[in-house]
């Protein structure tokens, strides 16, 4: 059933007062951007100029816009385009009655329809276009953008109708958006009709009609000449077609190794368009795409017929997203096409995406608007494998900031409840470094007195291991179970909003590097940021290695003496919070260490000196052997 019914607008659309320009894509006089392969800032609004010249302009006073505000969302639209301009997601309340303070930076305070507001803006104040593209030469621009539609807006339902006549007045697009107070959701629907006399086509398989939705998510939180590897990789597109996600980074090519290595076995490239690639489903066809950044996703989910394929574009810097593609549109007379489709924009979390009215959840309710809701818009999120692990951290950093409200602080007890939840493990690695430092000259007597039989000393080592009780990989074990919750934790303060600019300390941000001086820009390095939590990390580090380093090897010795730096590398630009979290447990570790060395089971130096003696051949004098001597020493006297 198309939206129309769904939702009836309170009033027919004004008679359009529609500026209909020319279509760039079938205009002979615009500007020629088939050699465009590297869309920058700066090409890109050239293209826009260029394009502009040669469209009749809309007047000013013509151009209306409206906005609309929802529990988490401030929204503003223009008729020119019939689009989405700017796109905020406000502090809120949570249905539990908790405050989302999600811009909790000054800088994101503004003015929305004369009241002060703290929100962030999603769009990289591009906007969002919703709009039809037919030639793709002109990607991302799309000429609806550049028609004045007709309007109507009823602030009750929170709905918005823009309606327009296509280029060449064959058709007409109704577009329509609504919005719910409570819920992160909202619906669109797009209806196109046939107003001449003859069956036209529109979308085929040898001229497709594409759809873009949502481009490059926001904010940029720096500037690009600043990015770094990990920055570039929080921006990103994706698609699920066919039961399958794919994800790429935003700004590059979609073409993947395999890809390359068709071009060189296969046909020329010169002949294929790699700017433009469309990937087509088979069975299950389009599920959903959108565009995602650090702590946000925008998702477009065709609710009832499902598109055929998706059209990515492959030049480097665009921020174009995914386009759906539709390629079977054929109008009789009169004929319509209505499309449903249901759109998420807000955090990269389950809680995000869950209903807040049960009458529009299509899992409670099947009769929803929302009925047809893909089930697997959690994959959107792009969190890894570890996801299930990720959310659980979350979840218990939420119930502690409940109690205490620091997410500092959260982190520390929950280094504290992981290790205490972890100490059988935990102590059986301490009470094992111990017996090997116990065993230390034991095990540098076998490496001397068989020096030149490698395969002799692997079996007389064993075989100490085994008669004392112990085994060196034990102590790894701890370390191998932190390996996934390490992901889970980077995974969790890399894109978790709620640790966004929450300080703690020094740190003004856990999600940032705690950097606390920016040295000027030096040769060769660049700017040099000076980070306070890596250098405690380290040095907690080389406490550790000191505390439990056993090995006589001088190349393991160097590696276990080299590791703490080589961690110093790998963490001086991760996000503040998991380093505290690892330097915390490096601090409890040192702790248990300390006590199991002062109060555990001990066989004593003595016992382990005087087997070293045994083992390398020396004497040492027992206990009665000394009394021996003495009383000798006394009858010499006498």
């Amino acid at each position: 059933m198309g939206i129309n019914y769904l939702f009836p607008p309170p009033k027919p659309p004004e008679k359009p007062k529609t500026v209909v320009t020319t279509d760039p894509s079938k205009d002979p006089t615009k500007p020629d951007i088939s050699k465009v392969t590297n869309p920058t800032e700066s090409a890109l609004e050239k293209i826009k100029n260029d394009f502009a010249k040669t469209l009749t302009p809309v007047k000013k006073d013509d151009i209306k816009t409206f906005s609309i505000k929802t529990d988490s969302f401030l929204v503003k639209f223009s008729s020119l385009g019939g689009r989405i301009t700017e796109y905020y997601i406000r502090n809120h309340k949570e249905p539990d009655g908790s405050e989302f303070l999600i811009a909790k930076d000054p800088k994101f305070k503004i003015n929305f329809d004369g009241t002060e507001e703290y929100a962030v803006e999603l769009s990289r104040f591009e906007g969002f276009d919703f709009n039809l593209i037919s030639d793709k030469e002109t990607i991302p621009y799309s000429p609806y953008n550049n028609v004045n539609f007709a309007t109507s807006f009823d602030e009750a339902t929170k709905t918005i109708v823009f309606e327009a006549p296509s280029p060449d007045g064959k058709y007409t697009i109704q577009k329509k958006f609504q919005f719910f107070p409570s819920e992160n959701y909202f619906k669109f629907h797009l209806k196109v009709k046939n107003q001449t006399k003859e069956t036209i086509t529109l979308a085929s398989g040898a001229s497709e009609m594409y759809l873009r939705s949502f481009g490059s998510l926001g904010p940029i939180l720096k500037k690009r000449e600043d990015f770094n590897d990990r920055d570039v990789a929080h921006y990103f597109r994706y698609y699920y077609l066919d039961g399958s996600f794919k994800d790429h980074v935003d700004g590059a090519s979609a073409q993947g190794f395999l890809d390359s290595v068709g071009s060189w076995f296969g046909a020329s490239s010169e002949s294929k368009d790699e700017r433009f690639e469309v990937k087509k489903g088979i069975n299950e066809k389009v599920d959903f795409v959108g565009t995602g950044s650090r702590y946000f996703i925008g998702v477009l989910d065709p609710l009832a017929d499902q598109p055929t394929g998706v059209l990515l574009d492959n030049r480097k810097g665009n921020e174009t997203g995914v386009l759906i593609s539709y390629d079977n549109w054929k109008l009789a007379p009169g004929e319509e096409v209505k499309l449903d489709y249901a759109a998420y924009v807000g955090v990269r979390e389950l809680d995000g995406t869950a209903f807040r009215d049960s009458k529009l959840d299509p899992k409670v309710t099947p009769a929803s608007p929302f009925a047809g809701l893909s089930e697997s818009l959690d994959k959107s999120f792009n969190q890894g494998i570890t996801t299930p692990l990720r959310n659980g951290i979350v979840w218990i950093l939420k119930k502690i900031y409940l109690v205490i409200p620091s997410y500092g602080w959260a982190i520390i007890i929950f280094a504290i409840l992981f290790k205490l939840a972890f100490y059988p493990l935990n102590k059986k690695q301490a009470e094992s470094m111990k017996k090997m430092q116990e065993l230390s000259p034991q095990i540098k007597a076998l490496n001397e007195k068989y020096a030149d039989d490698p395969k002799l000393k692997q079996e007389k080592t064993i075989e100490l291991y085994k008669k004392n009780g112990t085994n060196p990989m034990s102590g790894c074990l701890p370390m191998l179970v932190q390996i996934p919750i390490f992901i889970a934790l980077y995974t969790a303060f890399s894109d978790t909003a709620d640790l966004w600019h929450s300080p703690f300390l020094w740190i003004k941000d856990l999600s940032e590097p705690d950097t606390v001086f920016t040295t000027p820009k030096l040769a060769l390095i660049g700017v040099l940021s000076i980070n306070i939590l890596p250098l405690i990390m380290v040095g907690t580090q080389i406490i550790q290695s000191r505390m439990t380093t056993v090995s006589t090897d001088p190349n393991q010795k160097m590696m276990m003496y080299m590791m703490p730096f080589i961690m110093l590398y790998f963490f001086w630009s991760m996000p503040a919070g998991v380093t505290m979290y690892w330097t915390m447990q490096n601090i409890l570790s040192i702790a248990q260490q300390a006590y199991t060395n002062k109060f555990g089971d001990s066989k004593g130096k003595d016992g382990a000196a005087n087997n070293a003696n045994a083992i390398s051949g020396k004497s040492s004098p027992t206990p009665q052997n000394q009394r021996g001597s003495r009383n000798n020493s006394k009858k010499k006297k006498n």
